[in-house]
């Protein structure tokens, strides 16, 4: 039996890295296509909203799930005591190399490229050929090691970093949302190109709302830390909703920023890769080019915080799967002296810088949104039969029951049949699909029949 972690974890850095984990590549991408695709700016307000809705129907489920069996672990935790050890080790292993390893890699070379591009002249002229060439993965590869090393140092240090670079994340969106729309040079008559989309836009739509379900992922974060929050019951649910809702605001305002800032019309001329980089196009539109520069920058910079939110969450699956023997043992360690799942914490690091350097993590990008979603469907799900289960103590009840994860588990299916549906999403789709179910031949390997948790 593994010993418990501390619980030194308050309500802000709860809360923290749910925003911290859920701002990422997504908010910063996604609406380019989605404009290009349709040219339809409401439509584009609608979808972020829908998936607001959605990740806010997530997030209330986790509280309940959270507050029932506070346990450091989070979809895993709940997935084994809902469905057994089986359907956990399936959910904690493809969580924790899809929902983790892939992302914290792709994310630390996108704030690399964001740092690097105001001065990529000066370091073609500073650096040796092949440091140029690679850049990238040199820098990723040192942002998520250094990131790793602090969070094995304590839950202070844990805390302090992830304040600090969510507060840069939070201020970035704010300036680029608020600051321009109050002071950008922008035309609100580019609503009027919008309206209720017409029968040709609804596919697009549907793909969008996959990519936006993915840029909203993260809603469940603060589970993660359950074990190792303080007052758990009163805590929790506060923490995942009160961080859902910061970003949902933040990510209504960053587009209507996009909206106010690009012609709808112009954006369907525009190529795939023009599109993609939608948050310096729209700086670029509101500030001019100088200060487009800048921003890029510090939204690089600002990337750092999900990056941090990754290490911090992700190594308390491996944690929990290490005690129940379906993880090597060693991930189970805590510090000696400092109480941090350490060895975990690095195991994550390592797995992500070899991501980094294995060329496959854009691809990464196109697949694991979708088996992710299917991930936090089975998660969702585990509210039912936990329900059902005499004996458990539940602090928190999510209003409304069972509507909220009736309603996320309804648009999650839909989204996921429509990627399989789709031609042009169907292969990402059943490789993310594919990788989940890798799971099911590891668990029989790994998990004994379910005698602590039937």
């Amino acid at each position: 039996m593994v010993d418990p972690a501390p619980r030194r974890f308050g309500y802000w850095p709860g809360h923290l890295v749910v925003v911290g984990s859920m701002i990422g590549a997504g908010i910063l991408t996604t609406s380019g296509y989605t404009l290009r695709e349709t040219g339809n700016p409401v439509a584009l307000l609608g979808l972020w909203a829908v998936g607001g809705a959605i990740a806010l129907c997530g997030a209330v489920t986790i509280a309940e799930l959270a507050t029932a069996l506070p346990r450091s672990g989070g979809d895993y935790v709940f997935v084994r005591e809902a469905f057994g050890r089986g359907a956990g080790c399936v959910s904690g292993w493809a969580t924790f190399t899809l929902g983790f390893a892939a992302p914290t890699a792709l994310i630390a070379s996108l704030a690399v490229t964001y740092l690097a591009a105001p001065y990529a002249a000066l370091l073609a002229d500073a650096l040796p050929p092949w440091a140029v060439a690679e850049l990238v993965p040199l820098g990723a590869s040192v942002l998520i090691l250094a990131v790793g090393v602090v969070h094995t140092l304590g839950h202070r240090h844990n805390a302090r970093l992830q304040a600090v670079t969510t507060g840069l994340t939070a201020g970035v969106l704010l300036a680029l949302g608020v600051g321009g729309i109050a002071f950008g040079r922008g035309d609100w008559g580019h609503l009027a190109a919008g309206g209720w989309p017409t029968p040709g836009q609804w596919p697009a739509l549907a793909l969008g709302l996959i990519y936006v379900g993915y840029s909203y992922a993260g809603w469940n974060a603060a589970a993660y830390l359950a074990g190792e929050v303080r007052d758990p019951a009163r805590t929790l649910p506060r923490c995942l909703i009160g961080g859902a809702s910061t970003v949902i605001v933040l990510y209504l305002l960053v587009n209507l920023a996009y909206v106010y800032a690009l012609d709808p019309v112009a954006m369907t001329a525009r190529s795939e890769d023009e599109v993609k980089e939608v948050a310096q196009l729209a700086a670029e539109a509101l500030f001019g080019r100088e200060a487009a520069a800048v921003i890029a920058a510090a939204l690089g910079l600002s990337l750092g915080a999900s990056v941090s939110a990754y290490l911090l969450t992700g190594p308390r699956v491996a944690f929990a799967m290490a005690g129940d023997g379906v993880f090597p043992r060693f991930a189970a360690r805590l510090h000696p002296t400092r109480g941090t799942p350490a060895a975990a914490t690095l195991t994550q690091a390592v797995a992500a810088v070899a991501l980094v350097w294995s060329g496959s993590f854009q691809k990464l990008l196109d697949y694991t949104s979708v088996g992710l979603a299917a991930l936090s469907g089975l998660t969702v799900a585990s509210v039912f039969p936990l329900r059902r289960r005499p004996g458990l103590a539940r602090p928190y009840r999510l209003p409304l029951y069972p509507l909220p994860p009736v309603a996320y588990l309804l648009l999650t299916g839909w989204t996921v049949g429509y990627a399989v549906y789709d031609e042009r999403s169907r292969a990402s789709a059943l490789l993310g699909l594919g990788t989940v179910l890798l799971g099911f031949p590891l668990s029989k390997l790994l998990a004994a029949p379910d005698k602590a948790h039937p």
